[in-house]
C-alpha cells in the first residue's frame, strides 16, 4: 500500500512539474509569438520574413506534450487511487469482521 500511496504521490509531482511547463511556455508564447493575423488586425503590413523564433514552435511543441502527459498521467494516477481505495476498503472490512475478546 506503501508503494501505491508513493507512486500516486510522483504522479502528483510530474503533474506539477507539466503545470508549470505550460505556465514557461505560454509566458513566452505570450512574449514572442506573432503571427498574420495579428498584423492584419493591427493594420500593419506583414513583412516578407519573420525570424523563425517568432512562430516560437518549441514551446507549441512543449504544450502538445505536455498535454498528452498530463492526461495520461491523470489517468494513471485515478488507477492507482482506486487500487488503493480498494486496499483501504478490504482493510477496513477485515477488521470489522474480527471478534475482539
Amino acid at each position: 500500500m506503501k508503494r501505491i500511496t508513493l507512486a500516486s504521490l510522483v504522479v502528483m509531482c510530474l503533474l506539477a512539474v507539466c503545470t508549470f511547463d505550460d505556465l514557461l511556455s505560454l509566458h513566452d508564447i505570450k512574449a514572442d509569438y506573432v503571427s498574420a493575423s495579428v498584423f492584419r488586425h493591427l493594420g500593419i503590413p506583414f513583412p516578407e520574413a519573420l525570424p523563425p523564433w517568432t512562430a516560437t514552435s518549441l514551446e507549441w511543441a512543449s504544450i502538445t506534450v505536455s498535454y498528452t502527459l498530463r492526461t495520461v498521467l491523470i489517468a494513471a494516477n485515478l488507477v492507482l487511487l482506486s487500487i488503493l481505495h480498494r486496499k483501504v476498503r478490504t482493510l477496513s472490512d477485515i477488521e470489522t469482521k474480527q471478534v475482539l475478546p
